[in-house]
C-alpha cells in the first residue's frame, strides 16, 4: 500500500506541476497555490483514502476555475516520456528507453507468488493493451544480477517492475522482456 500511495503521489505531484504551466497559460496571468495543494494530497494520503477525488483551483484572473479528477485515473506526466518505438506483436523487437526488448507471454502465477513472497502486495491485472501488471508497474523479465526483483525500469510501454528472468540474459544481460497477453 505505501509503494501504491508513494506512486500514485508522484503521478499527482507530476499532475500538479502540468496543471501549474497550464493555469497559467488558461489566463496568461494565471496564479496556482501549489503549497495548498500539495498539503491537501498529504492529508488525503495520510487517511489512507483509496478512491479519492481530487479537487483543485486554478486562480486566474477570470475567476477560480475547478477541476476534479479521479485519483486512480491520474496518469504520469513526465518530462522524459518515450519518444521512440513502442513495443508491439508485429514489431516483436525494439530498442527501448533502457535497451533492447521482446515479449512473453506465459502463465504469470508462479512470478506473482515470487513477487508475494519477496513482500509485494500489488494486484496482477492485464491492461487494455495487453500488459500484465503488478500495481502501476508493467511486469518484465530480466538480469537478476543487474536489475533485481522489484527493480524498476523504463520500457517503451511505461514503466516497469522486475519480476521475472529468462535465458535471454546469457546473450544480452540489458535486454528486458516484457510479460504481455498478446
Amino acid at each position: 500500500m505505501k509503494k501504491l500511495l508513494s506512486s500514485r503521489k508522484n503521478r499527482i505531484i507530476c499532475l500538479i506541476i502540468a496543471l501549474e504551466i497550464t493555469a497559467c497559460s488558461f489566463t496568461g496571468a494565471g496564479i496556482y497555490n501549489l503549497a495548498n495543494e500539495r498539503n491537501m494530497l498529504q492529508e488525503q494520503q495520510e487517511a489512507r483514502l483509496s478512491n479519492s477525488v481530487i479537487t483543485m483551483t486554478l486562480a486566474s484572473a477570470a475567476g477560480n476555475h475547478k477541476l476534479m479528477l479521479d485519483a486512480q485515473k491520474v496518469q504520469t506526466i513526465d518530462s522524459r516520456r518515450w519518444k521512440g518505438p513502442v513495443l508491439t506483436k508485429s514489431r516483436g523487437t525494439i530498442t527501448g528507453p533502457s535497451g533492447k526488448e521482446t515479449y512473453y507471454n506465459l502463465n504469470m502465477d508462479g512470478v506473482v507468488s515470487i513477487m508475494r513472497g519477496i513482500g509485494n502486495t500489488d494486484e496482477y491485472w492485464v491492461r487494455d493493451d495487453g500488459c500484465k501488471m503488478l500495481g502501476d508497474y508493467i511486469m518484465v523479465a530480466a538480469d537478476l544480477d543487474i536489475r533485481p526483483r522489484g527493480s524498476l525500469v523504463d520500457t517503451s510501454l511505461g514503466r516497469g517492475i522486475v519480476c521475472d528472468t529468462g535465458s535471454f540474459t546469457n546473450n544480452d544481460p540489458n535486454q528486458i522482456d516484457i510479460a504481455v497477453a498478446w
